[in-house]
């Protein structure tokens, strides 16, 4: 009676809803962390955009200033969307719009910007070619406009050289301006003492003038009293100076992020492009939406029975969960900030984490799509009577990827290739190579020769032996094999940024060529989390692509 007792009780133990119960963890800690209002520090990233028109107190000492733009409310959507600016601008042009401001910004090689209501095109002087220069600009143009990202198409003129324009099928592009807000409530001090005393944003406007003597906030207007002989076209211009330097305030709440995975041509080979979407739904709705979908499970599906459905649950919600925290910038600005008070900049002024990681997993994904189907390809080949003399060949050719280091390779492929995605591909497939060729031979080679005869005996064909017989015996290996690939690529894919293919190594580079610690950090955390999420993932498609016989349980 007793063992039965226990029994149930191993039983009872293993059915909790383990599942339901970590994401309803993560779902507290989400929501409490995003209770948590942050000052964000990097001046470089998350500059002020304030401005105001001034009015002088006939008689007294006060000078008022009527804001008409500009905001402490980092992420608020715009309320103010206005038609882009048109004109040819020219780099270092003072008259240039905020749009092609923030492109100029991204590339140093752009030289003229030149804003039509429907087109944007871009000049630039590299010798990358024009394919990756697009590819690179996709990104900065959709967050420097306002409008939708399905409106807008990107190419390369046929009529110039070195060009490129983007297009909009909405009437014309549009840039966001955000409403005036200075403080939630008036905030009143008689005093330069009282504004001491006071509220973060007083305590900094009296510790950067000594001119202020009174001071009084509103949402949109801000009255000074100030001292005698003060002079006020350098007192005004240096309040706007100081509202630009007050740091803005930022939830730690994320949202749920989302991303595309498409097809796209980079010639002359197949590659696959990343777009993450942003949702604009709180991260903790969601993972409370996986905690009714884990008790769902629980109550449904059977120890052992889990199927290829639940299991797809079960990778799509944790990769989502990760990738939604890479695409809040805050959260990387208040963890940098926590490692190095003193940097001045923290987030890389190119991109965000989330843009970076998109375009880490067009390398990484891409090169798997070759890695993997030439590595099976080979690794099968190889094991067949007729074309095991080439298996020492084999051996060495893929050897030999791993034997020669991954920056050299970029370094020796630059030249031939040219700069941008190719050379970095190429040796992500020459490094990538080795554990999923070795891998699939030594699975194909660990089916038993009896259960080939077997196979023969019952008059399968080759193929048919090969399909279904003997790499789903060696499905677990090849698997093993092609997660270390991954993980592999997904490190060396940040040597890429030397070449210019973008990705996590962009900030990585940044900071070693910088001094800038923070950078490397924003580049390296992200990238060692995107491995680790990689190989749980490959792990769970381990497990369902395992026949059930061969799987043992502990």
């Amino acid at each position: 009676m007793s063992e039965a007792k226990a029994k149930d009780a191993q039983f009872s133990g293993r059915r909790l809803p383990y599942g339901a119960l970590m994401w309803l963890l993560a779902t507290l800690l989400i929501f409490a962390v995003g209770q948590q209002t942050v000052t964000l520090h990097d001046q470089e990233k998350f500059i002020g955009d304030f401005d105001f028109t001034v009015e002088h107190v006939e008689g007294e000492n006060r000078l008022i200033l009527n804001l008409t733009a500009g905001t402490f409310v980092y992420g608020l959507t715009p309320e103010v969307i206005l038609p882009t600016p048109t004109g040819n601008f020219s780099r270092g042009d003072e008259t240039a719009p905020e749009v092609a401001r923030k492109l100029f910004d991204t590339l140093d090689s752009i030289t003229d910007i030149t804003i039509e209501a429907q087109t944007i095109t871009v000049l630039y002087d590299d010798d990358v070619e024009a394919e990756q220069i697009r590819s690179r600009l996709r990104r900065p143009v959709n967050n420097a406009v306002a409008n939708d990202r399905g409106t807008i198409t990107a190419k390369v003129s046929a009529t110039a050289d070195k060009t490129i324009v983007f297009s909009t099928s909405d009437d014309h592009f549009q840039y966001a301006q955000y409403q005036p807000a200075l403080v939630e409530s008036i905030e009143d001090y008689d005093s330069r003492a009282a504004a001491e005393a006071g509220s973060e944003l007083a305590r900094f406007i009296v510790s950067e003038s000594r001119a202020v003597h009174s001071l009084r906030l509103e949402p949109t207007r801000l009255t000074l009293g100030y001292a005698e002989g003060t002079a006020l076209e350098p007192f005004a211009r240096n309040l706007r100076e100081i509202l630009n330097d007050f740091h803005p305030q930022a939830s730690l709440a994320p949202n749920l992020w989302l991303l595309t995975a498409a097809p796209e041509i980079i010639p002359p080979l197949l590659a696959i492009a990343v777009e993450p979407l942003q949702t604009g739904l709180p991260l903790f709705i969601f993972t409370l939406l996986m905690v009714a979908v884990e008790g769902g499970i629980y109550f449904v599906a059977h120890e052992g029975k889990k199927n290829l459905l639940i299991h797809l649950v079960h990778i799509a919600s944790v990769f989502l969960l990760f990738w939604s925290i890479f695409g809040h910038e805050p959260l990387w600005d208040a963890i940098l900030h926590g490692i190095f008070p003193t940097s001045a900049q923290l987030v890389h002024p190119q991109g965000t984490v989330i843009d970076f990681t998109a375009q880490h997993l067009e390398l990484v994904f891409t090169s798997s799509i070759y890695i993997i189907s030439v590595g099976l390809f080979l690794g099968v080949m190889v094991t067949r009577e007729n074309f095991r003399e080439f298996l020492p060949l084999v051996n060495n050719i893929v050897n030999g990827g791993q034997t020669v280091p991954t920056l050299a390779i970029v370094a020796i492929m630059a030249p031939i290739i040219g700069l941008g995605f190719m050379p970095a591909l190429v040796a992500l497939i020459a490094y990538g190579l080795l554990p999923v060729v070795r891998n699939t031979i030594a699975g194909v080679e660990s089916v038993s020769v009896s259960i080939v005869d077997s196979a023969r005996g019952m008059g399968m064909t080759s193929q048919q032996i090969l399909l279904r017989v003997e790499l789903p015996i060696a499905s677990r290996i090849i698997m093993a094999g092609i997660r270390t690939s991954m993980v592999i690529n997904i490190g060396t894919a940040t040597l890429g940024a030397f070449v210019g293919s973008g990705g996590l190594g962009i900030p990585i580079a940044s900071g070693l060529s910088m001094t800038v610690d923070a950078f490397i950090l924003l580049g390296a955390i992200p990238a060692a989390l995107l491995a680790i999420l990689t190989d749980y993932v490959l792990g769970r498609l381990e497990v369902v692509l395992t026949p059930r016989g061969l799987l043992i349980e502990t």
